[in-house]
Formats: structure tokens, sequence, C-alpha cells
């Protein structure tokens, strides 16, 4: 357990950092530097083609309703839109409920996601309150 607690926890950490060197390169207009995105690889060998697919595509969005819920929407490479909650770390998406263990804790949604809000390119879209009503009880029918 120990292990597992140290992994993670070192995960963590490495992820924040990447994530942080991200924002500091698009927010002085430059580009992500291999070295960032061969890192990303490291720690995310099976997600991150994927998730830089989807961030080319611009497939993440925030959906606001009048109220002010919010919730991420990521459009899977088939077109399927999977949902991440804004405070939270779960998506909707058949891999990350399926293949998640103590070692992988992401899917490509998840990883486009934060990708995304580091990079500063998270589409925003109102929505009315029924449509989030609908979308958060997808959420809870998922967590069950």
């Amino acid at each position: 357990m120990a292990k597992e607690f140290q992994y993670s926890r070192w995960l963590n950490i490495a992820v924040r950092e990447i994530f942080t060197e991200i924002e500091k390169c698009c927010n002085n207009k430059k580009e992500v530097t291999e070295g960032l995105l061969a890192s990303l690889h490291t720690l995310f060998p099976l997600q991150s083609v994927t998730a830089l697919d989807l961030i080319d595509h611009r497939s993440v969005s925030l959906l606001t309703s009048p109220s002010g819920r919010k919730i991420y929407s990521c459009l899977g490479s088939l077109g399927t839109p999977y949902l991440i909650p804004y405070t939270g770390f779960t998506c909707t998406c058949p891999s990350y409920r399926h293949n998640l263990n103590s070692e992988n804790l992401w899917c490509p949604h998840l990883l486009a996601v934060q990708l995304s809000i580091a990079m500063d390119i998270v589409q925003q879209k109102q929505v009315t309150e029924d449509v989030m009503k609908t979308l958060l009880s997808e959420l809870v029918m998922f967590d069950d």
C-alpha cells in the first residue's frame, strides 16, 4: 500500500508540473516543446496520443447553464460526447470505467480536458437548465 501511495504521489507531482509548464508555454505564445510532449507520453503512454488528437480537433467544451452549473464535455474520436464533472475526476467513457486501476487513473478524455485547460483552449458553450439536468443525471447514473 505504501508503494502505491508513493507512486501516486509522485505521479500527481509530475503531472502537475507538466501541466504548469504547458500552461507557461501557451501563456508566452510558444509551442509546447518536444520535451514536454515526450514527458507527457512517458507518463501516459496509452492516452497521450489520443488526448492530443482530441485537442487538435477542439473536442473539449465547458458547458454552463444559466444558474452557473458547469460540466465538461469531450467528444470522443467517434463523436460520442463523454462527460467530466467540473470539480470531479471521472469520465463517462467505457475506457475509464473498465480500465481504471491504481496505475491507470486517466482516460484520454480526462487528459484532453486537463491539457485543454492548461492550454486555455476550452470551448465555452451555454446550455439550458433542462439540458444541464439531463447531463447531470447521466453522471449520477454512471456512478451507480
